[in-house]
């Protein structure tokens, strides 16, 4: 028995380290691909909830795009009462006044006024009503993502190849506050970077990815988003019911800024995001994560009080800090820009010696959605019904629980 059992763990590993490595051919095959230009006229979606100093960096970045050819920014947000809206519109309509290919759009409140979709559903709606004729690429970015000056640029070239779909990148999470939460946040996000690649399980992230308008229409993607809570998956599905893929652009990294991240707003985060996969029909990733992730952690939890009895199940307990070294390789994948900046190096140095416990979060999160069909976004209640329906079910306060937001910037 204790041979199988180490046995399984390390084969489990193995699986790890391969997706680690088919991940680094992937972005080495990907950063040598030279593509001729390819610069449409695009409209960048940018839904707002809330404003810090944060939030305005991150504007000036999203208007200062190194792109050749046109595009228009669709700023956008939501009206509270008749009267009211969110704190981040005035602000918005100040930076689109002093720009003609700004517009700062005002999405109805999907409580008050009794709409079944979430309010970032409507909020891109809302966008995407207002594009101009000319559009020919749609691109879409969280509003807590600091992009670099090439963002769209790399989003946009490989769409011109007729079987990419859909273009999407990544999220880095960067935490001020090394509490120990904020840390296992890190690492549950940054990981998945390492699962990205060129194969068919690969998902459209909403908080940056593109799209060409004509898929975007073929697909009827304002069809499925019509009831449903979750943009992104809708997208993926999407694009595979077009028989194209979504394509990882390795270099097209989005940072957050997290701080002060406590274990009631990670564990929701992170159940939140496996809920939304399981219930939005992505059962692969959910296997994935599932078979990947639980036994492993399951059999080196299992294995403490059993040592005294053979001491071969110390080479289960291995397993933690091959973990580590494990995510501080596939850190070495991260574009260049990203981990040569001394504050990330550190950052990645630290948060790696909590990649075990991230590892079992993702275990146990995916336990969770087998039983929970129910989120809390942007401080409303969905229930999640399948990728095209859901449930409003009303506004929470304070007491309820928290929004579960990285600074409360992205709906």
């Amino acid at each position: 028995m204790i041979s199988y059992i180490i046995g399984a763990v390390y084969f489990i590993l193995i699986l790890e380290v391969l997706l680690i490595i088919n991940s680094f051919r992937y972005a080495r095959r990907e950063r040598n691909t030279k593509r001729p230009d390819y610069t449409p006229k695009a409209a960048i979606v940018a839904p707002h909830y809330g404003w810090d100093n944060q939030t305005a960096e991150n504007v000036k970045r999203l208007l200062d795009q190194d792109y050749a050819g046109a595009y228009e920014v669709f700023f956008v947000t939501h009206a509270k009462g008749e009267s009211d809206y969110d704190e981040s519109y005035p602000h918005l309509l100040e930076i689109a006044e002093r720009h003609p290919n700004v517009h700062t759009l005002l999405a109805p409140n999907i409580i008050e006024n009794s709409l079944p979709r979430s309010q970032k559903v409507q909020n891109l709606m809302t966008a995407i009503a207002a594009f101009p004729d000319d559009v020919e690429i749609i691109a879409f970015v969280d509003a807590d993502a600091t992009i670099e000056r090439d963002w769209l640029t790399l989003l946009v070239q490989p769409l011109q190849e007729k079987k990419v779909g859909a273009t999407v990148g990544a999220r880095f999470y960067f935490p001020h506050t090394l509490n120990t939460a904020s840390l296992v946040e890190a690492v549950w996000v940054n990981f998945q970077i390492a699962l990205q690649g060129d194969h068919p399980l690969a998902m459209v992230w909403g908080g940056s990815n593109a799209i060409r308008r004509e898929s975007f229409e073929k697909s009827k993607v304002l069809q499925r988003w019509n009831n449903a809570t979750i943009e992104d998956h809708n997208l993926t599905h999407a694009v595979r019911d077009l028989r194209r893929k979504v394509h990882f652009v390795p270099d097209c990294i989005a940072i957050t800024h997290t701080e002060k991240r406590t274990w009631k707003q990670v564990i929701e985060f992170t159940n939140r995001q496996i809920v939304m996969t399981f219930r939005m029909g992505l059962k692969a990733q959910w296997w994935g994560t599932l078979l990947l992730l639980l036994p492993k952690a399951l059999f080196v939890l299992g294995s403490i009080p059993l040592i005294f009895y053979s001491e071969r199940l110390l080479l289960v307990l291995l397993v933690p800090f091959i973990e580590i070294q494990s995510y501080r390789a596939f850190s070495r994948n991260l574009p260049l820009w990203l981990r040569d900046m001394p504050k990330i190096r550190e950052t990645l140095r630290i948060t790696s010696l909590v990649a075990p416990i991230a590892m079992f979060l993702a275990g146990l999160n995916t336990l969770y959605a087998l039983f929970q069909n129910k989120i809390v976004w942007g401080g409303v209640r969905y229930e999640i019904l399948s990728a095209t329906k859901c449930r409003v079910l009303g506004q929470i306060t304070e007491e309820d629980g928290t929004n579960g937001q990285n600074g409360g910037r992205s709906v």
